[in-house]
Order: structure tokens, then C-alpha cells, then sequence
């Protein structure tokens, strides 16, 4: 019976509209029902992702963010469509792979191999309860970092695990991408690179240098300054480095899946002004970073995007093309 209850909450909270002083006013009254219920624990309740169905924890804010805002992270999508076009043998590798949401996405647009890394105990435990429902999809329990890292906690909330690095080696497992690609050799030459690592994104780039010069593979991964700052990483260097071995062309996204400029790894000023934009409001972008010699993918995603938008064509005035319509 409190399944069914826990499931019916979340639903209630997925499925009630938020135009209006009734329907808003229910959904703060659910959230509040909700919150009460977390305060004794966090049951495991499920979400429909395209097609799929999958298992989460009711604190995953997930399907209140899909509810918002419907293309929440299908540029992902849009973008493996895109890469796979060029490569038809591409494998991907997905660092954060949380409770397969990502592989979710993807599949509504195109099947390929996939590599899920995941952390934190029970995300990788609905990971991997979660992808059994696809086939070429292989999962390593850790996080990555870069070589010395080691674990002080693990701070989990709202569908996010946040790791703090200390000196001592912790309970949480962290290596890093190179010596997970050893154990797992179908994807040592992937060509598309998914990060949502909550802030080590960008150091973990930079410990992945000379695989990033031999495979070149489109990346995809969260930019926020502050947070890569608390793991001992410049996120502006990064963009600079990416520059220096030959990535010319990043798609930037807000960080619910609204596609916002293309600019040129040598625009410096722009890329700054953006850094430093981001940094004032301690807040985060997506960044899809592409190497010169793909730089006709990077053409097609903006297209793509384009595309997305025109199918909403005679949308209200100020109404966006990725928000919720009731």
C-alpha cells in the first residue's frame, strides 16, 4: 500500500498542471506532502523517460524537471543522432550516468554501445536495474577523478551526487577514465564523450589529455565554474586546452536542454564573457565541444536545433519552444 501511495504522489506531482491559482496552489500543497514523506525515507518509485520506464529514488527531481520543461537533456539525443550519422560504429561513453536517464534519451534517437559509470551505491544499483531493458549497454560502479584522488564523502540530494575529495583514501571508489577504458576495451576509442559529473567534468578532462588527443571524440559535459573550482580544476583553462589540441567549435546549452549560442574555441572574449557570466550567478551551462575535424557535426546540431524550434512556429509571443504547454 505506501508503494502505491508513493507512486501515486509522484504522478500527482507529474501530472497536475501549474497554470493557475488552483492548479499551483495543489502543486505546492503535493510538494509539501512530498517533502514530509522524504523526512521518513526515500522509496524507490517510477518515471517514463520517452519510451522507457524507469526506477528512481522520489527525491530524484527528474520528472519535475521533465514535467517543466519536456526537451529537459534530449539535445543529448539530438546530438548522438548527430555524431552517429558521420560514425556508424560509434560507441559512447556516459560519465554520470546516474539511474540511466541519459541511455534513456539516447535511444529514443539511436542505438550504439554505451557505457554507464555511476558512483554512488544505489544510483548504480537502479542503473543497473534500469538497463536491462537495452542491449549493448555496459556499467562500471565508480567515480572518476584524476590519478592521487581520493574520497573524503559523498553528498547525495535531489537525484545528485556531489563527492568531496580529502587526503585519505575514503568508502567511495574513484579512479580514473583511462583505467576504467582498461577494463572495459570495446569503448578505448569512443568517439562521443557524455560527462555530468557534479563538477569534475572539467577535471576530468584535463587528466584525459592524450586520450582526448588520440580519439578526439565529441564531448558533452557540464561547465560550471564554481564547482569545478571545489574539485581543484579551472573550467576556463579547460576551454583554453581544449583549444590548444584542436577542439575549434562549442554548442552551448542552458542547462535544461534550450540550445543558446555556437561559438569558436578562439573567440576568447565571448568565452570569457560566458565564464564569467556563469561564475557571477554561481551558476552552470552544457557544453558540446567538437574537434576541427568535426566541425561539420557542430553544423548539423545547431541545425538540428533549429529544427527542434520550427515545429512550434506560431507559438504564442514570449512562449519558448521547450517549455510546458498546458
Amino acid at each position: 500500500m505506501t508503494l502505491i501511495c508513493d507512486q501515486w504522489l509522484l504522478n500527482a506531482l507529474s501530472n497536475t498542471p501549474t497554470n493557475g491559482l488552483i492548479g499551483r496552489g495543489r502543486y505546492l500543497v503535493l510538494r509539501a506532502i512530498r517533502l514530509m514523506r522524504l523526512a521518513l525515507s526515500d522509496p524507490v518509485v517510477s518515471t517514463s523517460v520517452g519510451e522507457c520506464r524507469l526506477q528512481l529514488p522520489l527525491s530524484h527531481e527528474l520528472p519535475l524537471y521533465r514535467k517543466r520543461f519536456p526537451a529537459y537533456s534530449v539535445n543529448l539525443g539530438r546530438i548522438s543522432a548527430e555524431v552517429r550519422r558521420k560514425y556508424p560504429n560509434l560507441t559512447m561513453i556516459d560519465v554520470g550516468a546516474n539511474v540511466g536517464d541519459s541511455v534513456a534519451i539516447v535511444r529514443m534517437f539511436t542505438a550504439h554501445p554505451i557505457l554507464c559509470v555511476e558512483g554512488e551505491p544505489r544510483f548504480f544499483q537502479l542503473l543497473a536495474e534500469n538497463t536491462r531493458q537495452f542491449s549493448d549497454v555496459e556499467l562500471e560502479h565508480t567515480f572518476l577523478g584524476a590519478t592521487g584522488d581520493h574520497i573524503r564523502a559523498i553528498n547525495v540530494q535531489r537525484g545528485n551526487a556531489q563527492v568531496l575529495l580529502g587526503p585519505e583514501p575514503g568508502t567511495g571508489r574513484i579512479c580514473t577514465l583511462s583505467e576504467v577504458l582498461a577494463r572495459h576495451p570495446r569503448f578505448v576509442s569512443a568517439k562521443l564523450l557524455k560527462l555530468d559529473a557534479e563538477g569534475f567534468d572539467c577535471k576530468i578532462l584535463a587528466a584525459e589529455l592524450e586520450l582526448l588527443k588520440r580519439n578526439k571524440p565529441v564531448l558533452f559535459f557540464e561547465y560550471y565554474p564554481h564547482s569545478c573550482q571545489m574539485a581543484g580544476q579551472n573550467a576556463l583553462q579547460i576551454v583554453s586546452t581544449l583549444s590548444e589540441i584542436g577542439y575549434s567549435a562549442l554548442v552551448i546549452y542552458q542547462n535544461i536542454g534550450r540550445y543558446f549560442m555556437t561559438l569558436n574555441s578562439d573567440q576568447v572574449r565571448s568565452v570569457e564573457d560566458l565564464h564569467y557570466f556563469l561564475v557571477d550567478l554561481e551558476g552552470c551551462c552544457d557544453v558540446a565541444a567538437f574537434h576541427k575535424e568535426d566541425e561539420d557535426i557542430a553544423a548539423s546540431v545547431r541545425a538540428a536545433e533549429y529544427a527542434a524550434r520550427a515545429k512550434w512556429d506560431g507559438r504564442p509571443c514570449g512562449v519558448s519552444p521547450y517549455d510546458h504547454q498546458p
